[in-house]
């Protein structure tokens, strides 16, 4: 699925803003004025020239206005008709706005391909529980996600908890909205100080909210762009967090029908990461097993270990480009590391394979070295690779020093 940059109609924050100078409103007798062709909205409704500044023009910038200026039209680019949303009170310009330019850009491959930007606003318009979120992250972000919670980031999340409640009470169908509310909420709790909160009620909400949509198998849900946008979103945060569930609790997911749909995807492109969604799926498989290792290392069984091994080594795609190949072999070796690092887990409690892992050791020094040695020419790839390789290998460490369980 491609997701067009859009063209969109002026983004209503509020009551009427204050008044424009005078000068603003002055216009030169007799001379002829060229007629501002991308100028934005704000200002061409005031009547006053715009500097056409992108992506905020400084009128916009000196009032503190969310400035929806005209996105540079590219070859190919769908221009569509203009959307009007009123969530007056609810919108924090400067939040909402730095959410657009900075915070949606950092979560996709592609900025032409952007999902999370402007084509959000149509949902954040039917939704309080999406806009108060997407604020809390953006209240967080600008902060860089500091030890201490910003207090207006904790206002937003609880605003966006409350809110949350009462859509899904009274609203039946609106899981997008639903899903990437829950996904926000636990990126925000996930920068906590508490080291051991990974956000794990969001996570199963996550789950009971994709297991809903995947309830019908049929190929025309599975093949629905949303459906797919959501799945793949949830096998990303489900890879990076499967070690972490303890083995105590409730599965509450269905792993045959996310296995149908992942299978139906194919090599579908996903703004996140690409075509590597079995790939995913695959990881997060390897973190399940390995954190069952971890609690039981008698209970290690190694057929099981061996198709994880050969999933991982034998799974292939094509990458559009060498960065997101790069990428998709630092979650091969991912998965491998830990694999390998469960296996000596368990043999240094239970003796049961005399062989020294050695190729543990060798692929963790191997990507490592590869990581200081490559600079990829894309900002959002360079932070999945540095997660990806490091993680593995310092998540066995963690955990000999807390009582996950």
């Amino acid at each position: 699925m491609f997701f067009p940059r859009l063209l969109f109609k002026q983004v209503i924050v509020g009551s009427s803003l204050g008044p424009t100078t005078q000068q603003e409103h002055k216009s030169l007798p007799g001379r002829r004025r060229n007629k501002s062709k991308l100028g934005c909205r704000e200002c061409k409704a005031k009547r006053v020239k715009c500097d056409e500044a992108y992506p905020t023009c400084k009128r916009c910038q000196r009032h503190g206005l969310v400035c929806s200026s005209a996105p540079r039209l590219t070859q190919w680019q769908v221009e569509t008709p203009w959307l009007s949303l009123q969530p007056k009170t609810h919108v924090n310009p400067r939040l909402l706005q730095y959410w657009l330019e900075k915070v949606s850009q950092a979560s996709v491959i592609d900025p032409e391909n952007n999902p999370f930007s402007f084509p959000i606003l149509e949902h954040i318009a039917q939704s309080p529980a999406l806009l108060h979120a997407i604020q809390s992250v953006s209240a967080s972000h600008e902060q860089y996600f500091p030890a201490e919670t910003p207090i207006l980031a904790l206002e937003e999340r609880g605003k966006a908890i409350a809110c949350l409640r009462k859509e899904m009470n009274q609203i039946q169908r609106a899981s997008y909205t639903h899903f990437l509310t829950i996904m926000l909420l636990a990126l925000v709790q996930i920068a906590d100080s508490d080291p051991k909160d990974y956000g794990k009620q969001h996570l199963f909400g996550a789950r009971a909210v994709i297991n809903s949509m995947l309830r019908d198998t049929t190929t025309s849900t599975t093949n629905d762009p949303v459906v797919r946008l959501c799945l793949g979103i949830y096998l990303y945060w489900d890879m990076c967090s499967s070690f972490l569930v303890d083995t105590c609790e409730p599965e509450g997911l269905n792993l045959f029908n996310i296995s149908v749909a992942v299978h139906r995807m194919g090599d579908w492109h996903h703004p996140m990461y690409g075509t590597c969604s079995r790939l995913l799926l695959i990881v997060a498989n390897v973190g399940r097993y390995c954190r069952q290792v971890y609690d039981m290392p008698q209970n290690r069984n190694q057929a099981q270990e061996a198709m994880l091994e050969a999933q991982l080594k034998t799974w292939a795609t094509s990458p559009p480009n060498p960065d997101l190949g790069h990428l998709y072999e630092a979650f091969r070796n991912h998965g491998l590391v830990f694999l390998y690092r469960s296996r000596a887990h368990a043999q240094r409690r239970y003796a049961t394979d005399p062989d020294v892992t050695e190729a543990q050791e060798s692929l963790i020094l191997q990507t490592r070295k590869w990581f200081h040695n490559n600079e990829p020419s894309n900002y959002a790839i360079d932070k999945k690779l540095f997660f990806t390789l490091n993680s593995a290998d310092d998540l066995f460490e963690v955990a000999k020093g807390h009582n996950l369980s």
